[in-house]
C-alpha cells in the first residue's frame, strides 16, 4: 500500500482554517467566561489581593504620657554642666562668687547651681562667671512619706518663716532632719534662693524618690 509523499495544497488550507477557527472559539469562551462573573465578586478578589500585598503599618499607641500633677517648677541660676563632678567642683574653685553654690547631679551630668528660685525674674543672672535660668520641676510622687510628697510644694514659698518657723509653729509635714539642715544652712546664707537650693540638693540626693526633671 502506497501512502502520498505530498500533502496537497487545499489539503493545508483546510487545516489552517480549522486552526483559526479552533483558536478564535477559545478566545471567544474565556470572554464570555469572564463577563459571567458577578462585578461584586470581581472587586473583592481586586480588594483581597491588594490588601495582601500592602504592607501593615503599626497601630499607633493613643495611650498619653501620664502628667505628674505633684511636680512643682523652679528655675536654677546656672553657670555650667559638667561630665564629672571633679570638673564640676574645678570650676567652681575659679570662682569666689560660686562659695555658696551646689553641685547637682541629673542623669549622669553635673550641674553648677548657684541659686533657685520659684519665680523666674527672681534671679540674678552674673556676667562672671555667665548663667542663665534654668527651668526643672522637683516632686516628690514616687515617695512614700507624706513630708516628701509635699516637699516640693512647701519649697515655693518665699516667706522665712515657712522654712525657719521661728514666729510660727513647725508643721508635722516636714522630713525628721529639717530643723537641723535649715539651721546649718542658715549659718552659711541668709538668702531664701540659696538655702532652697541646698535643701533640694539634699533631700534629692538623700531620697532616690525625690525627681528633677529638666
Amino acid at each position: 500500500m502506497k501512502f502520498p509523499n505530498v500533502i496537497g495544497k487545499r489539503d493545508l488550507m483546510h487545516a489552517a482554517i480549522i486552526g483559526s477557527v479552533a483558536g478564535l472559539a477559545g478566545v471567544l469562551f474565556f470572554i464570555l467566561l469572564l463577563s459571567s462573573m458577578d462585578p461584586n465578586e470581581q472587586q473583592q478578589q481586586q480588594a483581597t489581593n491588594q490588601v495582601e500585598e500592602e504592607e501593615v503599618i503599626p497601630v499607633q499607641s493613643s495611650e498619653e504620657p501620664k502628667v505628674d500633677k505633684m511636680a512643682v517648677e523652679f528655675f536654677a541660676n546656672q553657670h555650667g554642666v559638667f561630665s564629672s563632678h571633679k570638673s564640676a567642683l574645678d570650676f567652681i574653685a575659679g570662682y569666689a562668687s560660686l562659695n555658696t553654690s551646689a553641685i547637682v547631679e541629673i542623669d549622669g551630668n553635673f550641674y553648677v547651681w548657684s541659686s533657685v528660685t520659684p519665680v523666674k525674674e527672681e534671679l540674678v543672672i552674673s556676667d562672671n562667671p555667665t548663667s542663665f535660668a534654668k527651668s526643672f520641676t522637683f516632686s516628690g510622687s514616687a515617695c512614700s512619706n507624706p513630708a516628701l510628697q509635699s516637699l516640693p510644694t512647701h519649697l515655693q514659698s518665699n516667706n522665712p518663716s515657712k522654712f525657719y518657723f521661728e514666729d510660727t509653729k513647725e508643721p508635722d509635714s516636714i522630713p525628721s532632719d529639717w530643723d537641723s539642715i535649715t539651721s546649718a544652712l542658715s549659718s552659711i546664707s541668709g538668702d531664701l534662693s540659696v538655702v532652697r537650693l541646698h535643701l533640694i540638693t539634699h533631700y534629692f540626693n538623700e531620697n532616690d524618690c525625690m525627681k528633677i526633671k529638666l
